[in-house]
């Protein structure tokens, strides 16, 4: 149960936790390349300082500071860059919907999660205008 201010502990917490969670880590937007980098320095912190120090322990506490370090470093920089990329597709589609033009939706998965997003577009001018 919880303690007396009645803030929930660490063991009601981790009770929370359920295999499902895991399940779809791949599909939040960041989330693979933040754990592939992390895998990835880790294993070169961890190699280099098992060959210069020679103890596993220790090499292995550095890969898993590494691991976590490099992950959450990564995880944070691309929802920034894609908070910010979103950022820009909203002004311009704010500024194009100003100018009366007809909406166009477009779904793009890019490698670091996917994007809904309106676009306003001019429309053609008409073939039979031409003459």
């Amino acid at each position: 149960m919880s303690n007396d201010n009645n803030q929930p502990t660490f063991s009601e917490a981790f009770k929370t936790i359920k295999v499902e969670d895991f399940k779809d880590v791949g599909k939040i937007p960041c989330a693979r390349n933040a754990l592939l980098y992390g895998m990835g320095g880790a294993f070169g912190v961890g190699g280099i300082r098992y060959l210069m120090k020679r103890a596993v322990p220790t090499a292995a506490n550095w890969a898993v500071a590494a691991f976590c370090g490099i992950s959450l470093i990564s995880f944070e920089m691309c929802q920034m860059d894609r908070k910010q990329k979103l950022e820009k597709l909203h002004l311009i589609v704010k500024e194009t919907n100003s100018r009366g033009q007809k909406r166009r939706v477009v779904d793009e998965q890019g490698k670091n999660g996917a994007f809904h997003v309106v676009i306003d577009t001019p429309e053609a001018p008409d073939a039979s205008s031409k003459e």
